[in-house]
C-alpha cells in the first residue's frame, strides 16, 4: 500500500491531466475565437497575455529578466510561436478543430526528422520507417478525404492547410531541439516569457499582411472571444506548457510524448459534441493511421535514448 503511494505522485498525475487535456482542447479553443477575431491577430494576444504573466512572475520572484540570453529566446520564440503554432490558428479557418489536433500528432515523427545528430540510432531500427511510412499514408487518406468532400476552391485551400500544419511541426521540432543549446542561467519561466513576446512581435506583424482587418473591429468582440484568448493563454501557454517541462524532469521523454496520440482523441470528440463537426469512415482511418505511427515513433525514441 505504501509502495503504491509513493508511486501515485499528486503533481506528475496534474501534469498529466494538464497536458492530456488541457492542450486538447486549445483547438476548439482556437475555433470559437475564430469566430470573431483574426487568426494572427487572437495568436498575438495569446501569447502577450502569457508572456507578460510569466514575466512579471519572474520580477515577483526578484529574478533579473534581461540577460544574454533574452535576445536569443525572442528570436527563437518569434520562429517557433509563429511558423510551429501561429500558423494553426490561419489553418483552423479552413480544418476542423479535430483535424488540426490529428496533423499535430505527427510531432514525434517531425522530432525523428529534424533530429540528425540521432539520424544512426533512429534509422537503425526498423520502425523509424515503418513509423514514418505509416504517417505519410495516414496524411494522404485525410488530404484525398478533404480533396474529394469540397468544391475545388475549398479543396485547395484544406490541403494547403493541412501542409501548413505538418509543416509547422517540422518548425516546432528543430526550435525545441535547438532550445536545449542555449546554455542560460535564466529560469524556464524567464526563458519561456521572453520566447512568447517574440511570438507575439513575430505575429503582429504578420498580422495586417495576412489577416482581414477591413472586416475586423474590437468592438464586436465578445466576452466568448476574449474567454477563449483567455483560456489559450493561462491554461495551454502557460498551465500545460509549465507541466510539460516539468513532466519531462521527472519521467522518460517517450512518455511525456504519449500526449501526442491523447490529444487528438479528446480535440475530436470535442468538436464533433460542441462545434458540430462530422467525421467521415475516411477521416477515422487516416486518424488510426497516423496515431498508430505516432505511437511507433514514440517507442523507436525511447529505446534509442
Amino acid at each position: 500500500m505504501q509502495n503504491w503511494l509513493k508511486a501515485f505522485d499528486i503533481k506528475v498525475v496534474l501534469a498529466f491531466a494538464a497536458v492530456y487535456i488541457i492542450w486538447g482542447t486549445t483547438y476548439l479553443a482556437i475555433k470559437i475565437g475564430l469566430e470573431e477575431m483574426p487568426p494572427f491577430l487572437m495568436a498575438t494576444f495569446r501569447f502577450l497575455i502569457a508572456g507578460v504573466l510569466m514575466l512579471a512572475y519572474c520580477l515577483f520572484k526578484k529574478e533579473n529578466i534581461f540577460n544574454k540570453t533574452q535576445f536569443k529566446n525572442m528570436m527563437l520564440g518569434a520562429f517557433m510561436l509563429l511558423f510551429g503554432q501561429g500558423v494553426l490558428f490561419w489553418a483552423e479557418q479552413y480544418l476542423s478543430s479535430g483535424l488540426t489536433a490529428v496533423f499535430i500528432s505527427t510531432l514525434p515523427i517531425a522530432y525523428i526528422l529534424v533530429d540528425k545528430k540521432n539520424w544512426k540510432n533512429y534509422f537503425h531500427s526498423k520502425m523509424t520507417i515503418i513509423s514514418i511510412v505509416l504517417g505519410l499514408i495516414g496524411i494522404l487518406i485525410l488530404f484525398k478525404d478533404q480533396a474529394g468532400n469540397s468544391h475545388h476552391y475549398s479543396a485547395n485551400m484544406k490541403i494547403l492547410a493541412s501542409v501548413v500544419i505538418v509543416g509547422s511541426c517540422l518548425c516546432w521540432a528543430t526550435g525545441s531541439l535547438y532550445y536545449k543549446t542555449i546554455s542560460s542561467d535564466s529560469s524556464l519561466f524567464c526563458d519561456v516569457g521572453w520566447q512568447l513576446i517574440g511570438g507575439t512581435i513575430a505575429c503582429i506583424m504578420v498580422s495586417p499582411f495576412a489577416d482581414h482587418w477591413s472586416a475586423f473591429h474590437f468592438a464586436d468582440v465578445s466576452v466568448k472571444t476574449w474567454s477563449a484568448v483567455s483560456y489559450l493563454a493561462i491554461a495551454g501557454s502557460i498551465i500545460a506548457f509549465t507541466s510539460s517541462h516539468y513532466l519531462l524532469s521527472v519521467r522518460p521523454p517517450a512518455l511525456v510524448g504519449t500526449y501526442a496520440y491523447v490529444n487528438p482523441v479528446i480535440a475530436v470528440l470535442l468538436g464533433y459534441f460542441f462545434a458540430d463537426e462530422k467525421v467521415s469512415p475516411t477521416q477515422v482511418a487516416g486518424i488510426v493511421v497516423i496515431l498508430i505511427a505516432a505511437y511507433l515513433s514514440n517507442t523507436v525514441k525511447l529505446k534509442t535514448k
